[in-house]
């Protein structure tokens, strides 16, 4: 590959996993802030009842999910993470789009916007190993060094 080719790739990854990783950290922060709404979220989408203690509970695991992705901290952990938690909101959430008869329900563009978010973390999980621009990359970049010079930095 190019040098000028090499260079994109960890950009584009970058850029791809800040959006995604704060995409991700809004919803952390919404259980934490609104542990209702979320209680209401639950019950309207998911079907389960979710007490205060459980919103904030599942608020605290996202915002270290989102925070390990938007650094790119153990990344196939993270991001793969990251993929299962919108993978399950995106399959529970489908009899949104459509009512009992169905068919589309107005408004449900925004479940339909899911669908590419979705895209998003399945390419970013697939090509984790060419994120460079991270925590992870970064430490490798250090064990790679010859002993004398890593300690020395």
């Amino acid at each position: 590959m190019s040098p000028e080719f090499d260079k994109r790739i960890p950009a584009a990854l970058l850029i791809l996993r800040f959006f995604l990783g704060t995409f991700l950290l809004q919803w952390s922060i919404e259980k934490l802030i609104l542990p209702d709404a979320a209680a209401r979220i639950a019950s309207n989408f998911y079907g389960v009842t979710l007490p205060v203690a459980g919103s904030y509970a599942l608020g605290i695991a996202e915002l270290i999910v989102s925070l390990a992705l938007l650094v790119g901290f153990y990344r196939t952990i993270s991001y793969g993470l990251s993929l299962l938690i919108h993978t399950v909101t995106v399959v529970v959430s489908w009899r949104q789009l459509f009512d009992p008869w169905g068919l589309a329900k107005v408004g449900s563009h925004l479940w339909i916007s899911t669908w590419p978010t979705w895209g998003g973390f399945a390419a970013l999980f697939l090509m984790r190993d060419w994120d460079t621009w991270t925590v992870d990359g970064w430490r490798q970049s250090r064990s790679a060094l010859p002993t004398d010079q890593a300690t020395s930095l």
